[in-house]
């Protein structure tokens, strides 16, 4: 699918600039760079109070739900996704690295642009994760000031507690000092991860923050939840949720995990898939994530 070319390039044009791609990894590579945050937002960010901090992550947390259930359907129908992006108000997206630009030349177009349209709402996704890091940083940082000054201003301690699990919920990482999750790192949204299987082999997954395992045996391959429960991996997709509709239904309770969290896609070379479509992130070891593929 990466290499394959179009008779008709795709053209983006942002403010005066127009830019043509002829196949869907030389539209990924160029996107890829449009993920960081700019130096200004990142100025302008570091003077908002912790309210305004809270705001921000409420709304990006709000606007990725969004994003979210729109990649999920799309497993399902492809075709949705042009639909929904038109539906969208377009001041949703930032104009940040010409963003709100790049999501409006692919309003035209037909059904064939639908995998650009995906690609690019995955990058625009690592986009907002990366203002989410940014955001829990700050917000970090301005909550030890608060503390160290003795603000009468400063929250109390049930308003703090709220406000940190607010922002943790926003953006989890695994504790660092914890030897099981210290070689876990985040899953890029929307993007394959491949894993060749052997017997054997066993590998540690969070779903959030909740530990589970991916591992082979005489059977084939298993996908074992936060409570110890097995399930085969079949052929083909494994919907991994709290949704009623997925393949394996995680507890309903967990309200950190997505309905439609994670995808796991075998074949019959024993290897594996993965793409996160959750709000609050999919962790693998990181050897992993060290080379990918879309």
């Amino acid at each position: 699918m990466l290499n394959k070319f179009f008779a008709k390039p795709i053209e983006v044009n942002i403010g005066e600039q127009s830019l043509k791609f002829s196949s869907l990894a030389d539209f990924e590579f160029a996107l890829a760079g449009r993920t960081s945050v700019p130096s200004k937002k990142i100025t302008g960010m570091v003077k908002f109070s912790l309210d305004e901090l809270k705001k921000e992550a409420k709304t990006i947390k709000e606007i990725e739900k969004q994003f979210v259930s729109m990649l999920s359907k799309s497993i399902e129908e492809p075709e949705s996704i042009n639909r929904a992006l038109r539906e969208m108000d377009a001041q949703i997206f930032s104009q940040d690295h010409g963003w709100r630009s790049i999501i409006a030349a692919l309003h035209s177009g037909d059904e064939q642009l639908n995998e650009f349209r995906r690609v690019a709402l995955v990058k625009y996704m690592q986009y907002l994760s990366s203002r989410q890091e940014i955001i829990k940083y700050l917000y970090s940082e301005k909550k030890k000031h608060v503390k160290s000054a003795g603000s009468p201003g400063s929250t109390d301690v049930g308003s703090e507690f709220k406000d940190t699990l607010m922002l943790e919920n926003t953006v989890f990482e695994p504790l660092s000092g914890n030897t099981s999750t210290s070689a876990m790192e985040k899953m890029p949204k929307g993007e394959n991860v491949t894993i060749r299987m052997k017997p054997g082999k066993e590998i540690d997954v969070l779903i959030s923050k909740h530990p589970c395992k991916i591992i082979n045996d005489e059977s084939g391959n298993k996908f074992i939840d936060q409570s110890g429960r097995s399930y085969t991996l079949k052929t083909g997709k494994n919907v991994i949720g709290r949704d009623s509709k997925t393949d394996i239904m995680l507890d309903p309770n967990l309200r950190d995990v997505s309905r439609m969290h994670l995808v796991i896609e075998t074949d019959e070379t024993n290897t594996l898939y993965l793409t996160d479509l959750s709000a609050h992130g999919t962790y693998i070891p990181v050897k992993y994530l060290e080379s990918h593929t879309f």
